[in-house]
């Protein structure tokens, strides 16, 4: 009997988030949160959520898998994710929907298809590539690859309040002229901090990239978060361009761990947050296991 287990990362929102070359675009954060599938011969046990859904009849479709074969696959779904906070928890289930799908029907789906058909779906995270790209989310055209790759430590503030994905894209305003330019700006300090390995680059450049979006989804303590991160050793701040999610990217042998938990608890009141994560930025990539 075929079993077909993937792993998904979530995110901490994105490192940079804007327009480029005219094209709204993003770096997904990657990090150690995952949603988990699980794929076996039998029929289903429990109702699949609705993008899900919308996944399974795309991929059935598209590759003329024949319906009556929803009756004989059972999928499981679990995920560490908070939901709409802005860390690409609705990419990473249906990422690892086609992924898993991919590997029970023998379909050969690359990273990038997977993207193709995310995007049909709802404006997407690109946390199903393994290496960081500069990537188009409405469309799902890669932009830019970087050939660096980064590994880091975060800690994560998981604020309250919910946003819709599909929602805030369709309410999005426009950049003018000047805050292309600065994203452009933004831009090149990521692909220098990157090729540099300078996670003080990267932290400068994550931290202008929201603050460029405050006008578009404002969060309340971004200046006091990060304010906090240069105090304490940190690199800066990362956010969920799309949702409440600010993370603090820091580095063990530098950051203050001690003395920055206690500022942060007399600064941000606790009713304003639903959890901390100490986490890993680790590559992206949908992790599959098949047994036979």
């Amino acid at each position: 009997m075929r079993t077909v287990t993937v792993k998904s990362p979530g995110s901490c929102g994105e490192f940079i988030q804007g327009i480029y070359q005219e094209q709204p675009c993003l770096v997904s954060c990657p990090v150690d949160l995952y949603s988990n599938i699980r794929m076996v011969e039998g029929p289903a046990t429990r109702m699949l959520d609705t993008k899900a859904v919308q996944m399974l009849d795309l991929i059935f479709s598209e590759y003329s898998i024949p319906r009556e074969e929803k009756h004989h696959i059972n999928i499981q779904m679990s995920s560490e994710i908070p939901i709409e906070k802005g860390m690409a928890s609705s990419t990473a289930d249906i990422a690892g929907i086609a992924m898993g799908l991919s590997a029970y029907y023998d379909l050969g789906l690359s990273d990038k298809t997977i993207a193709e058909l995310c995007v049909f779906i709802e404006p997407t995270d690109n946390i199903m590539f393994e290496r960081l790209n500069l990537f188009n989310h409405v469309c799902g055209d890669v932009l830019i690859n970087f050939e660096a790759q980064l590994e880091a430590q975060i800690l994560i503030v998981e604020f309250k309040g919910a946003v819709n994905t599909m929602n805030f894209h369709r309410q999005q305003d426009g950049y003018t002229r000047e805050e292309v330019d600065r994203f452009e700006a933004v831009l090149d300090l990521f692909k220098q901090g990157l090729q540099d390995k300078n996670l003080d680059a990267i932290g400068r450049a994550c931290t202008e990239s929201a603050r460029l979006n405050q006008k578009i989804l404002y969060k309340p303590h971004l200046e006091a978060l990060a304010a906090l991160s240069e105090a304490f050793g940190g690199h800066g701040v990362i956010t969920g361009h799309s949702g409440t999610v600010i993370g603090v990217l820091y580095s063990e042998e530098a950051f203050d761990y001690t003395a920055f938990m206690q500022r942060f608890l007399n600064v941000v009141p606790k009713q304003d947050y639903d959890a901390l994560f100490l986490k890993n930025i680790i590559p992206g990539g949908l992790r599959v296991s098949i047994e036979n």
